[in-house]
Formats: structure tokens, C-alpha cells, sequence
């Protein structure tokens, strides 16, 4: 396991805090079998990952909130087990966490000032709570944005809960629903929505295969208000993956081309710096990496991506979370050396981490 960036509650499991990592560290002294990891999220300043067998759940990082789910406030510098609990999907947001079992049912911990992981009688969870769905709907996705919880279900409806001002704008079709104690708001679409990705104060959603809509804040682009078809050129391909930053957005098409739009200030759309520090109306850009990307994720202002090759990073760079060694943004995707044989990565909101084949 190789991780770098920011490091100042431990999120990096390295055994200490730092401010920042600048080139990439091998974790070591695990306390599990890195080659049994099934998967790895990172959120503002904290890591959970599973193991694909025993169903185990370890942390490390920042836990103000309860967000490592280990019954108290304390960070950790080094990864803990949480416990085992067979989740088929596990997801960090800022200051909250989530996971998704095999029979769908929905797991949240964490930070509730917004109530985005249960009902106002609480501050925090400080473990993992089951929070049911109105109307016996089971969980297909959680992802977070910076104050809401939005949760795909297993009919392709999307729900939402927390502060999000965001959807009370023009043309958004919406109902409200409370239970147990929670205000849940059901988006509506013209068909089933099949993934969703969530930036700050924006969703992601994509409808098909080949079609996305954006939901949320625009001021930088980041949610075009029309329906973007993602196969314009009449391929066969499909879209692969989502994702989505603060006020940046992105999805990775089945051929390998990585299309990018929205802020762009510290070069997080892997591109120089425009003119109003934004690319929007749709998928203006595609990544220029010199291979296929199999994967790509985007932390809240920096992206990297996992192509054959190599790791490539791109955009803000304060704490080093590139892995250039330096802290210079960067504003074209750049290799990072010696990051071979990676079958996997995950970045968080200014640190990243790439899983080695074993």
C-alpha cells in the first residue's frame, strides 16, 4: 500500500501525524493481509477499507466526529479495526462514513450536525448504525457531499437528506418524505437512475448507460443543467464510472477516455488554467494520459488516475497530495515514479492511495 499527501490527523496510517507526505510512503506493519483488501475510500481527513473474505472493517485518521467508527472521538495514526461486519460497500465523506450491506441495508456513522446519518438526537454516531429507507427500500449506493447524504436504492430511485439547499433550485422535481425522524427527498428523473456521484453541493447522476444529468450548485460549472449523452460519436461504448469533487465532476467512458468539467482554479480538470476558471456545458475535455485509464478518482480539488502504465495525479497540490514531491499545483496529468503493478486507488479530499499487486 502506498499513500501521500496530507497527513495532520493520521489518515495516512503511517504510525504519526505530519502535515504532508510529499512523495509516495509504503505503509507498513499492517495489521492485515494487504492482498485480501476488497476496498479502500478516503474522505476529508480519514481512511476505511475492507477485506474481501472475513468481511473486516479497518480505519485510520481523523475521528472528531465518530467517523472511524470505533465508539469514540479520538484520532489514529495507524490502521484499527473497526470490526467485521461483511458490507458489500463502504464510503467516506467529509466528516461522516457509510457502507451498504449485501442485503442492502444501510450503515451510517459519524458527524450529524446536518442530520445526514440519522434523525436530530444526536450530535454524532460513533459506530455503525443501520438507518432504514422509507417504504422498505433497500440501498444500492451511498455517497456524500459536504453537509448530505444521498443514497441510491435498489429500484433506481435517489434519496437525499442533510442540508442541501442546493435542490430547492428551478426545474428540480422532488418529494419529501419523513421517517423515523430523518426528511428524506426523492428525486425525481424520467428513468431509473443506474449510478450518482456527489461533489459539495451537486449530484452526478447517471440515467442508462450512456446519458447524465447534474443536479445542484452550478457557479463554477459543475452542473450543466442539460442532459449530457456521453456517446456522441456512436460507439458501443459505455459509461463506466462516475465521480465528482467539490465544484468538479467526471466520468470514465468503457474505452479508457476520462471526460472531465467544472472548476478549474489549481488545474483539477488536468488542464491550464482558463480564462474564468471553468469548463462546463458538458464533457468539454478528455484526459490526456498516454494510455487507457482503467479507474480514476477525483479528492476534492485534485485528481489521479489508474491506467496500465501507471498512477497519473493532476491539480491542487497544498499538501503534496500529487505525489510530485513538491506542493506546486499541477496543471497536466503527471506519472508518479515507481507507482507500478497498481491494481487500485482512492483519493480523499488532499491525500491519495494506490494498492500494489501482491
Amino acid at each position: 500500500m502506498y499513500c501521500w499527501g496530507a497527513n495532520s490527523h493520521g489518515q495516512l496510517g503511517l504510525g504519526f501525524s505530519s502535515e504532508l507526505c510529499e512523495t509516495p510512503h509504503e505503509v507498513e506493519s499492517l495489521p492485515f493481509d494487504p492482498s485480501r483488501i476488497g476496498g479502500i475510500s478516503a474522505g476529508g481527513g480519514h481512511t476505511l477499507l475492507t477485506l474481501d473474505q472475513t468481511g473486516e472493517v479497518y480505519c485510520t485518521g481523523w475521528n472528531n466526529r465518530g467517523q472511524l467508527g470505533l465508539g469514540h472521538l479520538e484520532d489514529v495514526c495507524h490502521f484499527t479495526l473497526v470490526g467485521r461486519f461483511g458490507f458489500r460497500s463502504i464510503a467516506c465523506g467529509w466528516d461522516v462514513s457509510g457502507a451498504v450491506s449485501h442485503e442492502g441495508d444501510l450503515f451510517l456513522w459519524g458527524s450529524n450536525v446536518w442530520h445526514q446519518v440519522a434523525d436530530q438526537g444526536v450530535k454524532c454516531l460513533t459506530v455503525p448504525t443501520m438507518l432504514q429507507l422509507p417504504n422498505g427500500a433497500r440501498a444500492r449506493k451511498v455517497c456524500f457531499g459536504l453537509k448530505h447524504t444521498c443514497v441510491l436504492t435498489d429500484q433506481g430511485k435517489l434519496l437525499v437528506f442533510g442540508k442541501a439547499k442546493w435542490l430547492q433550485q428551478e426545474g428540480t422535481t422532488q418529494s419529501s418524505v419523513l421517517h423515523g425522524g430523518v426528511q428524506f427527498y426523492e428525486l425525481g428523473f424520467p428513468e431509473p437512475v443506474a449510478d450518482v456521484a456527489s461533489g459539495e453541493n451537486h449530484l452526478v447522476i447517471l440515467l442508462g448507460q450512456q446519458r447524465i444529468a447534474c443536479v445542484g450548485d452550478n457557479k463554477f460549472g459543475q452542473s450543466p443543467k442539460a442532459i449530457m449523452e456521453c456517446n456522441q460519436e456512436q460507439r458501443q461504448d459505455v459509461v463506466k464510472q462516475l465521480e465528482s469533487g467539490w465544484s468538479h465532476s467526471g466520468y470514465l467512458m468503457s474505452d479508457g477516455r476520462v471526460y472531465l468539467w467544472g472548476r478549474n482554479n489549481y488545474g483539477q480538470l488536468g488542464v491550464a488554467k482558463t480564462d474564468d476558471d471553468r469548463i462546463e456545458n458538458g464533457p468539454a475535455k478528455v484526459l490526456d494520459v498516454e494510455s487507457e485509464v482503467v479507474k480514476f478518482c477525483l479528492g476534492s480539488q485534485h485528481g489521479m488516475a489508474l491506467t496500465r502504465e501507471g498512477v497519473y495525479t493532476w491539480g491542487w497540490n497544498e499538501h503534496g497530495n500529487c505525489g510530485t514531491g513538491g506542493v506546486q499545483n499541477v496543471w497536466s496529468p503527471t506519472r508518479i515514479e515507481g507507482m507500478v503493478n497498481i491494481k487500485d486507488i482512492a483519493a480523499g479530499a488532499g491525500f491519495c492511495w494506490a494498492l500494489k499487486k501482491l
